[in-house]
Order: structure tokens, then C-alpha cells, then sequence
């Protein structure tokens, strides 16, 4: 995996990467209904969630150090996992709002 893409880029490809493994380089939002990775730059973004992925652990996944992840906050990171589209009758996330999610394996300061 040697391509890293942008929000925006994975989520145009969502039928092509459902259930691949992918790199994303974003803005992460570690706050308590929303944990996710946003599109950056601002002036590109869609209206939000559009322009984000809800990210999740799951077994076999890396768990979230809660410190780590409120001290990158608003900050610039990568994150390495399985990207999933949303089911056709609920979204990922906090009320189904996101449409996809990225199981995380690694989240890296980028």
C-alpha cells in the first residue's frame, strides 16, 4: 500500500476500495459523537460528514489511546485500515451520519 489518498479521493472510490485495505492523510476529529477523519483543505471540503470517514477499531485492530488521540485533534494524520462502504440502509457512525468508515490499524502524525 503505497498510495496514500485524500477523503475525498477514497470516498469517490468507494465502490472500487469497499473492503480494501487503503491510506488516507486527513484531519482527524477525536470528540465524543465524532470520531473521524475530514478532507483537508477546508475550502474543498463537502458539507460535513460528506467529506469525512468515521473511524472505528474492531478486533484485530489498534485501539484508541484516548490521550494520543485528543492531543491530534484538528491535526494533520495518516491512518492505514480496511475501508468500508455503509450498508444501503444505515451509515457508519454516531446515527448512521457517515458514508463509510476506516477500521484502523495505524494513525500516524503525518
Amino acid at each position: 500500500m503505497e498510495l496514500t489518498l485524500s477523503v475525498n479521493q477514497a470516498l469517490a472510490q468507494l465502490d472500487v476500495l469497499n473492503g480494501k485495505d487503503i491510506r488516507v492523510q486527513c484531519i482527524l476529529s477525536f470528540d465524543f459523537e465524532e470520531v473521524c477523519v475530514s478532507h483537508f483543505s477546508v475550502a474543498e471540503r463537502h458539507d460535513n460528514p460528506r467529506s469525512s470517514i468515521w473511524l472505528a477499531v474492531g478486533s484485530g485492530a489498534m485501539g484508541f489511546d484516548k490521550e494520543v488521540c485528543r492531543s491530534l485533534h484538528g491535526k494533520r494524520v495518516v491512518v492505514e485500515g480496511t475501508f468500508s462502504a455503509a450498508s444501503a440502509t444505515m451509515g457508519c457512525g454516531h446515527m448512521g451520519m457517515w458514508p463509510a468508515e476506516l477500521l484502523a490499524r495505524s494513525l500516524d502524525r503525518a
